[in-house]
């Protein structure tokens, strides 16, 4: 079972709970970690953005990816949210196995 990390930008800290939760609660991730601020700059509509956001980081498996992103795109305020997802190459064997033991006992 892979684990993996899922990048998640949200415009504020009660819109990223209220997903995190229930990414946690529809066990569709093992843990979420809720960043407060990050500020971020890209380009919309031909404007460049600067914007504070909270980033949230998702530990999952790769067969929860599309579940957990068809939740995000259905629940996020965003026209187009960011959802990304990164494999992890290693890590802490005991907290890799955490989630791992975490998603499987979802089943």
């Amino acid at each position: 079972m892979e684990v993996i990390l899922v990048y998640i930008n949200f415009p504020n800290r009660e819109s990223a709970r209220q997903i995190g939760t229930g990414l946690i609660e529809k066990q569709l991730a093992a843990c979420v970690n809720i960043i407060p601020e990050v500020e971020s700059i890209y380009q919309w509509k031909g404007e460049v953005k600067v914007e504070n956001e909270v980033m949230v980081i998702v530990k999952t498996t790769a067969s929860r990816y599309k579940q957990l992103e068809a939740f995000v795109l259905e629940k996020h305020p965003y026209d187009v949210p960011e959802v990304i997802s990164l494999p992890l190459s290693q890590g802490s064997e005991s907290y890799l196995n955490w989630v791992q033991d975490k998603m499987e006992g979802y089943h």
